[in-house]
Order: C-alpha cells, then sequence, then structure tokens
C-alpha cells in the first residue's frame, strides 16, 4: 500500500530528526564526528521543528520522479503533521493510535492503526521514543569528492527491512539542521526530500496534531472497524 511505505518513510524522517545522538560518533571519521556533534548539539534544544518542503520520488530503474511539496511540522519525540498542496491536496497526522491520510480532493479520509504501520523493529522502537540510531543502523561519512560530502551521514540498516535500503542525510552548514535526505527500499525505490524555512521550537500545539473528519467525508478503516 502507497499509504503505509508512505508514512513508514515518514516515520524514518521523525526517527533521523529527533534520534540524534553522541553515540553514533564510534567509528566514524574526525569529520562524521563532529557531523554527529553538530546535529546532537541542535537536537537537544529543539522541541518542535516546521518546514516546507519538495519531495521527488523514483520508482525503481527510472530517472523521472513523481514531485510533490508541502508543510510539515514535527513536535518530539513523535507526533507530525504532512500537508500535502502538489500535485493535489493531501494531508496525513499521527494521532493517538491512529493515522489519518485524508485525500481533499476524494473526499475521503483513511485510517490506519498504528499497529499495521510499525511492523518491524525500528518503527516500533522509534514511534515509541526508544530509538537508537547506532542498534539499528551503521552510520557512515562518505569520501570526500562526492557532492555534499563534508555535510553528509550514510545509514544503512544493520538488519535488512524491506522498507529502507539506505538513508543518507545531508546537514546545512549554517543551521546544522537535517535540510534533505535520500531513502533507498530494498526495491531500488528512491525518494528525495529537501527542507526550506525551517522554524524551530515554536510552541506547537498539539491541536494541530489531531484530527476532525470533514462533514460529508467517506472514512475508511483499514482494521474494518466501525
Amino acid at each position: 500500500m502507497h499509504n503505509v511505505r508512505l508514512f513508514y518513510f515518514l516515520l524514518l524522517i521523525v526517527m533521523v530528526f529527533t534520534f540524534v545522538s553522541k553515540s553514533l560518533a564510534g567509528g566514524l571519521s574526525d569529520r562524521g564526528k563532529d557531523l554527529v556533534s553538530m546535529l546532537q548539539k541542535k537536537y537537544e534544544i529543539t522541541t518542535d521543528i516546521t518546514s516546507n518542503f519538495e519531495q521527488e520520488t523514483f520508482a525503481a530503474g527510472s530517472s523521472e520522479g513523481l514531485k510533490a511539496e508541502g508543510k510539515v511540522y514535527f513536535n518530539r519525540p513523535h507526533q507530525m503533521r504532512w500537508e500535502y498542496s502538489q500535485p493535489e491536496p493531501q494531508l496525513i497526522v499521527t494521532s493517538g493510535k491512529e493515522v489519518y491520510v485524508y485525500e481533499e480532493e476524494a473526499n475521503q479520509v483513511m485510517v490506519l492503526p498504528r499497529e499495521q504501520l510499525l511492523s518491524t523493529e525500528i518503527s516500533k522502537a522509534f514511534f515509541f521514543g526508544k530509538g537508537d540510531l547506532k542498534r539499528f543502523f551503521i552510520v557512515e561519512h562518505p569520501a570526500e569528492g562526492q557532492p555534499d560530502a563534508r555535510w553528509t551521514l550514510k545509514l544503512t540498516p544493520r538488519n535488512p527491512v524491506p522498507q529502507v535500503c539506505t538513508i543518507w542525510i545531508v546537514v546545512d552548514p549554517d543551521t546544522h539542521l537535517v535540510k534533505e535526505m535520500w531513502l533507498e527500499d530494498q526495491l531500488g525505490s528512491r525518494t528525495h526530500l529537501v527542507f526550506s524555512n525551517v522554524k524551530v521550537n515554536k510552541g506547537l500545539s498539539n491541536d494541530l496534531f489531531r484530527f476532525v473528519p470533514p462533514p460529508g467525508v467517506e472514512i475508511y478503516r483499514t482494521d474494518d472497524s466501525t
């Protein structure tokens, strides 16, 4: 299911934004350790993040991607709200034990139980705030000569999972926040995200992460409950 895969990818982004720690630095080059230290110091004092984003998704073997854009809100440790404006309006919100995917043009809401999405040890650990990147990922600093190499970290799962093969994160040299991410799954599909106009610690309200279906909208539950 596309929405399940998308949510898993978004969850991985929350994971990277939230669980940077000094434990990642073991075995890294000096430059890699510096990057981890920058991220760790920044996110230690970050409680929430608001950002515009541009997303491009490539099918395996394809050079032409499907583009999307919108605005995203993170509230530590795991609340998130993705407002897609292009190519069509779509809203994804985590709320308690459920995830809501609202497609405005289709006038429908899909309600997915959290347990259906948290199907791997990685996703469960990070959703419940008990994640440790080093436990689940091998963290490397790429060789010099690649674009943005000085500001890039590579994460590879220690145990293979279908949803992710490799994650690349690029750190903004000015703000020391994650400005760009690449994710590749085991089938070769790739998703690229670029963040801009990033704002932190604005005191986001919990109401932002609650979803009330608009009147007249069709509601579908994947757990077949009523």
